[in-house]
């Protein structure tokens, strides 16, 4: 390491720029964990048309709700990774889950609307654990 990435370090270390970036990572990547779980147990890898999930509507709607509601600050605090955009992914996610809970509340909107909002939310969720996965902590 040279000279100036060491001063570099240094200053980003005091600074707090090294520690935003990393807890920012880290609650993201806390977030997805909670999204992967969500579609583990409604088994919305296995299948997308969402059986299962329009099988346990108030569970699922309850979960969502969560989802949504830790998700909503992560936009901002997501602005702090450096190195790739994470925040108008973590949006898109976020759009994707308040449409599927949008979809459980209103059962005339079930159907291929509920199917598609998956494979989207599916999608999303995989290209968020991609982009995490290129990032490294500072």
């Amino acid at each position: 390491m040279s000279k100036k990435e060491a001063i570099s370090g240094a200053l980003k270390l005091l600074s707090g720029i090294t520690t935003r970036h990393n807890k920012a990572l880290r609650e993201v990547n806390e977030w997805a964990g909670a999204i992967q779980k969500f579609l583990t147990t409604y088994d919305l890898y296995g299948s997308p048309d969402g059986n299962r999930l329009l099988e346990n509507t108030g569970n699922a709607k309850f979960d969502l709700t969560a989802i949504a509601y830790k998700g909503r600050p992560l936009i901002n605090r997501a602005r702090r990774i450096k190195g790739k955009e994470i925040s108008p992914l973590v949006s898109e996610i976020l759009t994707g889950v308040e449409n599927l809970r949008k979809i459980l509340i209103n059962p005339t909107l079930q159907g291929e609307t509920a199917s598609n909002t998956i494979t989207n939310l599916l999608a999303s969720h995989e290209k968020l654990r991609q982009t995490i996965a290129q990032i490294e902590l500072m």
